[in-house]
This record gives C-alpha cells, sequence and structure tokens, in this order.
C-alpha cells in the first residue's frame, strides 16, 4: 500500500527551510581549505625538504617528521602540502602520488601496504598470503613499473609503533639499502606524531631506526587565540552565508576553543552553532547557540553541581542567565550583572549581597566551570570584568527556577 504523505511533513519543512550555511562540508573533519592561515612558513619547510623530488627524481627519498597536540593541524598540513605538490609535479610532467593514510585506523603494517596498493594501484591485488615485507616489495616492484614518485604521509605513526615496534618504520628508512646504486629512491615519507603520546612511544625505539628518521623535525606549536581567531573567520567565510554568524558568537567560540586549545574542537563547534541556529529557524548565529553547541560538545553542567550551591550563588547564576539571554552577547560587564542580580533578589523577596560577596560568588561559579570571566578590551571604554557562561543560558535559567523556591532563605 502506498504511503501517504502530508504535503508540508516535517521533514519536508526542514529540507526546505532557510539556513545559515552556504556550505556546512567546509567544516567537515576531512575538509582540506586552499589556505591554512598561520601554517605558511610549515609549508614552506615542506616544499623545501622533498623539492629534490622535483628537481631529481629518484637521487633521495627525503623524509620528515610532524609533531604536535591533537587539533594543531598536523594531517590538514600534511594534505594541503601533499595537494599542492601533487599539482606542481603534474605541471612538470612527473609522475607523481601524494598517499595519505591514518595508522590508527588501518591498524597493522600488513593492511597499510595493501590497502595503499589496492586503493591507488591494483583494485584486485590478490593480497592473500603475502608477508609485510612481501607487500612493501610489490609496492616497489609496482611503482617501477609504472615510474611513480611518491610521498607517503604516516599519520597518527605511534599506533602503530606501539603495536608493532619498530620494525615497520626501519622497513620503510631501509627501502634502498640493499638495492643497486642506481635504482631510483621512489618514496619519500611524513611521520605524523600526536603530543604527548609519541614521547612513549619514542622509546620503543633503538637509536639506528631513530637515526633514520633524521633531525627534520616539524613541531606544531598550539595556535594563539588570534592566530585560532583567523582561522575561523577564513572557515566562516568558506561555509556561512554572508553575516550568517555574529562577532559575538565568533568571539564567544574562539574564547571556548581556546581552553582546550583545539582547532578541531573550534571547528565543530561552530558546524554545531550553526546546526542550532538552523533549527532554531534562526538567520543568525547567536552566541546562545554556540553556547548550546558547547554543552553538546563538551558537557560542563550537572544537576548535582547547581545542587551544591548556595541560594545566593543560584540567585547570582540565574542573574547571568537572563542577562545574557536578553542581550544576545557573549558577555556581560560585572555592573550589568549585578544590576540583574538585584532585580532577581527583589523577585525572590530576598536582599542582594554586597558587591564583596558577589565578587566571591563570581570567583566560585568560575571555579566550578560553569562561567567564565575575562577583562574587558578594545572597543570599550575603561576596563571591566566580563561575564559569559559555558552553558546555554535559557536551559540554565529553566533548572535553576526549578530548584528556587521563593522565600526561602540560605548562605552565600
Amino acid at each position: 500500500m502506498e504511503e501517504k504523505t502530508a504535503p508540508h511533513s516535517i521533514v519536508e519543512r526542514e529540507l526546505t527551510a532557510r539556513s545559515v550555511f552556504r556550505d556546512e562540508g567546509k567544516l567537515a573533519i576531512d575538509y582540506v581549505p586552499p589556505q591554512l592561515p598561520h601554517r605558511e612558513d610549515e609549508l614552506r619547510i615542506l616544499a623545501g625538504t622533498f623539492r629534490s623530488i622535483i628537481d631529481s627524481p629518484g637521487r633521495t627519498s627525503p623524509r620528515v617528521t610532524i609533531r604536535g597536540h591533537m587539533g594543531t593541524g598536523k594531517t590538514v598540513l600534511s594534505k594541503r602540502f601533499g595537494k599542492d605538490f601533487e599539482r606542481y609535479a603534474q605541471r612538470k610532467k612527473l609522475n607523481f602520488m601524494y598517499i595519505h593514510t591514518n595508522c590508527r585506523e588501518e591498524g597493522s603494517f600488513f593492511n597499510i601496504l595493501k590497502n595503499i596498493i589496492i586503493r591507488n594501484f591494483e583494485k584486485d591485488f590478490p593480497h592473500r598470503g603475502y608477508s609485510s615485507q612481501e607487500l612493501l616489495g610489490n609496492f616497489i616492484k609496482i611503482l617501477d613499473q609504472r615510474n611513480i614518485y611518491t610521498i607517503i604521509a604516516l599519520d597518527e605513526l605511534e599506533a602503530l609503533i606501539r603495536k608493532e615496534g619498530a620494525n615497520p618504520l626501519f622497513s620503510l628508512t631501509r627501502l634502498y639499502e640493499n638495492r643497486p646504486l642506481d635504482a631510483p629512491q621512489r618514496v619519500g615519507l611524513i611521520c605524523i606524531f600526536r603530543e604527548p603520546e609519541c614521547q612513549d612511544v619514542f622509546k620503543l625505539l633503538d637509536k639506528s631506526t631513530l637515526s633514520t628518521l633524521g633531525h627534520n623535525t616539524l613541531v606544531m606549536e598550539r595556535y594563539a587565540p588570534n592566530q585560532l581567531k583567523d582561522i575561523l573567520t577564513y572557515r566562516v567565510q568558506e561555509a556561512f552565508k554572508e553575516d550568517a554568524v555574529l562577532p559575538e558568537a565568533l568571539e564567544l567560540t574562539v574564547d571556548l576553543a581556546n581552553e582546550h586549545g583545539d582547532t578541531r574542537f573550534a571547528i565543530e563547534l561552530l558546524w554545531l552553532a550553526g546546526k542550532y541556529a538552523d533549527t532554531a529557524n534562526s538567520m543568525k548565529v547567536l552566541p546562545e547557540h554556540v553556547r548550546a553547541s558547547q554543552m553538546q560538545t563538551y558537557p560542563t553542567l550537572r544537576a548535582e553541581d547547581l545542587k551544591l550551591l548556595s541560594r545566593h550563588e543560584r540567585l547570582l547564576l540565574l542573574a547571568i542567565a537572563r542577562q545574557l539571554k536578553s542581550s544576545d552577547a557573549a558577555y556581560a560587564p560585572i555592573g550589568e550583572i549585578e544590576r540583574e542580580y538585584s532585580a532577581t533578589c527583589e523577585e525572590f523577596r530576598d536582599k542582594p549581597r554586597a558587591h564583596t560577596q558577589v565578587w566571591k560568588n563570581i570567583k566560585a561559579l568560575s571555579v566550578v566551570g560553569i562561567i567564565s570571566t575575562k577583562i574587558s578590551g578594545k572597543g570599550q571604554r575603561g576596563t571591566t570584568t566580563l561575564v559569559g557562561l559555558y552553558v546555554a543560558s535559557e536551559r540554565l535559567e529553566k533548572q535553576l527556577l526549578r530548584m528556587l523556591e521563593v522565600g526561602k532563605s540560605g548562605g552565600g
């Protein structure tokens, strides 16, 4: 029996509703943007390291190590370099291929080699019955037969070394030791390690294997807040419609992401905020949408935390939630918070605490991790403390209203 559908079903309405996104794929985890703000120096170093493949194909097999914490751009840097290098090699009529593989996902050296061959060269390659070393030999044979040069990026290499020790890395870095002197060297290596895990993994490698990695190491430092803002501004321009993300929402995203020092987290936070804006049928991404996405990504609000607060800490927190909710702002000056707090106390028939106690309560809430504070910057007259929330103000307001009882007195 044919299913009857309503002319304006929920699904249809959602699929035809307006959106703040121009192309949300530009925020996907595997997307490689055309430009990498604040990683230009690293791209130049990689280009210089592997230039000999273009200038003198087969004479050397360059290798480099990239190290850094999660979210510092190791993977996207390597992929951007690989795409650009491959494009230039094609213009120079060089038969070249960049191959990126994730060692943690592949699980073993055997799987890495097998899938490199099947995905890039021979779809029906009969890999059963081979050892890893035999697969490696077949891979080199394919490169020789087709006159192909490659750079292989081994991402999250610490996972492979932890599982199989030094042997895979030793085999890859000593590929040409037992070959004729005039045999072309066709494989360059990018070895990508995640900090701090790689520190323990390096202890598993003998001096001989460590020496084959060489001393050409790129250490990816965490992005500074202003660099993170540049990166997110660029992604906003790519992914969202013009003026769809309020500057205050972008500022809050940067501040929240800076707590974790992770661009991957920042981009996911931005994408989720856009989704919350679409769900709310909002034409703008607001700070409240960012706070809601923060709660989903890194939950910081627990009912037991609110239960441990004194009555006046709850009243103050309610005032903060209301002030931010009404203003659509990322932060509110402490003076505005105190005025809202006084009005909230009056509503609940409580006498507001003095400024000194309010300030103590602000610090206590900050320690719990529900609010954040910072000093005002440019664009504001004088300096004052600004207060923000790590959680959605509307949800917090509802929880606090359920907990507060009119007329009940308490400490704090």
